[in-house]
């Protein structure tokens, strides 16, 4: 089932020169922005060049990809939806058509089949990095030289990494919507009001298309986190209607379907939590999911780190941390309640907040052992990004 290298020549200089362009933007080092670009590009050519088989898949990806490639024959795609909707919505068996329309527009860019959408997902996993990386810059203290290093470790991380190289799944475009959703809610905390409205709504629209439960997660964790907000009432309010007005319109109808499902597939949260953080065990995993071992085996060894970098941001949180500890709790107590999102695939739209969690634990180790304390004073000025 290999794919011949003619094929893939397009789609692997697409990633190679997307990962080359935004890693040197980033961190202006040629060797390191030459080197990321040859992993990315070339373990895409070398999986479905000389590796891929089909083991690693599943249903859902083989579902998603022949949706699309009638969508695809049909030259349906965001221009034509509405007047193509029922058809459309018809074929994927509801309102989560959105990957299989991604996939359409992979294959006009790449070509038809399983390595097309796959690719678009690596050159995503770029922006992932470098949202991920502006975002931490802002809220978390990750300026100068730790923004770079984080930059990579995303970049790298390996359970993006595997996921994004192996499998057409929409977990990485959810995972980037997740960051762009992050990076609204960061930017509502800092008064830019009807920027981070703006971006809301548009990822909101995208979500309600994938995974509807996110919005309302977020705007769960939103309205914890502002229980603890003194500052303009007339103006938090206005706003706060307003976002939670966007949540409603595009997802409200759904809410009764949430709790019908989240009871008839309910677990016990201890055993489910468990099962969720650890889940695969490394080197034990079935053989659909080989590819995650090093993962999972580098996910296991990192989670001292992990405690260490939440008790990091318990410590007298900002407004923006309160948020985020809150959106994290609350996915944990989905995940350990819902049976049918325990799998590893489900972990990986968070994977953006479990590594800053990890890299905020290795932060300290990383000082001591390897950079003079003159390296790391932290810059006071605010940096705006580019998004």
């Amino acid at each position: 089932m290999q794919f011949d290298i003619e094929i893939l020549v397009t789609p692997g200089l697409v990633i190679f020169f997307a990962t080359l362009l935004i890693v040197f933007k980033v961190t202006r080092s040629v060797i390191f922005s030459l080197s990321a670009a040859l992993i990315k590009a070339g373990m895409f050519m070398l999986y479905f060049c000389l590796l891929f088989d089909g083991t690693f898949t599943f249903l859902d990806d083989w579902a998603y990809l022949e949706i699309a490639r009638q969508y695809y024959d049909n030259d349906i795609g965001i221009a034509n939806l509405t007047e193509n909707l029922d058809y459309v919505m018809g074929l994927s068996g509801g309102e989560h058509y959105g990957y299989s329309l991604y996939n359409v527009y992979a294959f006009r860019l790449f070509g038809y089949g399983y390595y097309a959408p796959v690719a678009l997902n690596i050159v995503l996993t770029t922006f992932i990095a470098w949202f991920g990386a502006n975002l931490a810059n802002i809220e978390f203290g990750f300026n100068g030289v730790w923004k770079k290093l984080f930059f990579a470790f995303l970049l790298l991380h390996p359970d993006i990494f595997a996921w994004s190289t192996v499998l057409n799944g929409k977990d990485t475009l959810v995972l980037l919507l997740h960051v762009l959703l992050l990076y609204s809610v960061s930017m509502y905390f800092r008064g830019q009001l009807f920027a981070s409205l703006s971006l809301a709504f548009f990822v909101c629209m995208i979500l309600s298309t994938l995974r509807f439960y996110v919005p309302i997660m977020f705007v769960s964790a939103f309205v914890l986190s502002l229980l603890k907000v003194p500052k303009n009432y007339s103006s938090l309010l206005t706003s706060f209607v307003l976002f939670v007005a966007i949540v409603i319109f595009l997802t409200g109808i759904n809410l009764q379907s949430v709790f019908l499902m989240i009871k008839k597939d309910f677990v016990n949260p201890f055993y489910g939590l468990i099962h969720f953080l650890f889940t695969p065990i490394p080197f034990g995993t079935e053989i659909a999911y080989k590819f995650l071992d090093i993962p999972a085996l580098i996910h296991w060894l990192l989670m001292p780190f992990v405690i260490m970098g939440f008790i990091t941001i318990l410590k007298r949180p900002s407004d923006f941390e309160r948020f985020f500890i809150f959106y994290i709790l609350l996915f944990l107590a989905l995940y350990a309640c819902y049976g049918e999102l325990q799998g590893p695939r489900h972990r990986v739209q968070i994977d953006f907040a479990w590594a800053v969690i990890q890299f905020m634990g290795i932060k300290p180790f990383i000082r001591k052992a390897f950079m003079p304390a003159s390296s790391f004073r932290s810059n006071p000025c605010y940096i705006k990004t580019d998004l």
